[in-house]
């Protein structure tokens, strides 16, 4: 099954349109997702396990939005948005247990549940790579090079 059969009845909605409105890591939340669900599909069907349901539940892994989530949680944002996310979830798609794992786990071990299969064991791990990838590359882009030159001029004062 192709990556766009997988997501078209997910990414079809109007309210996860809009998470193309909402910056995260740099760039737009909807970007990221579609980084970390892309990555998964791929990784997932290399290692033949359930890719399908790996790539669902990493396009719904951050599926929630930044302003109802601070109003009621505060700055408690990587323990608690995976909760969010798989309530927004459970409202508008059918979910399996290995979806509602992946969702529910994919801030391990920052969050509070552990991924107890090898699809959120995938999500998890690609998330995280993603993530420092755009943190790098978008989001302190420049001020990273700002601390390489300094280190780079720190140490040649050094020698």
């Amino acid at each position: 099954m192709k990556f766009s059969d997988i997501t078209k009845d997910i990414i079809k909605s109007i309210k996860y349109q809009s998470l193309d409105k909402e910056y995260h890591h740099g760039l737009t939340r909807y970007k990221h997702i579609m980084h970390v669900a892309l990555g998964t599909y791929y990784i997932s069907k290399f290692l033949r396990l359930d890719y399908i349901s790996a790539t669902r539940g990493a396009l719904l892994h951050d599926y929630f939005n930044e302003c109802e989530y601070l109003d009621k949680h505060g700055l408690d944002m990587p323990r608690i948005h995976p909760f969010l996310a798989l309530n927004n979830s459970l409202k508008e798609h059918d979910l399996n247990l290995k979806e509602k794992n992946i969702i529910i786990s994919h801030m391990y071990p920052i969050g509070f549940i552990k991924p107890c299969c090898p699809e959120s064991w995938v999500v998890t791990l690609v998330d995280k790579s993603v993530a420092t990838y755009e943190y790098i590359n978008y989001k302190f882009k420049d001020k990273f090079a700002l601390y390489v030159i300094f280190i780079l001029n720190f140490i040649s004062v050094k020698i």
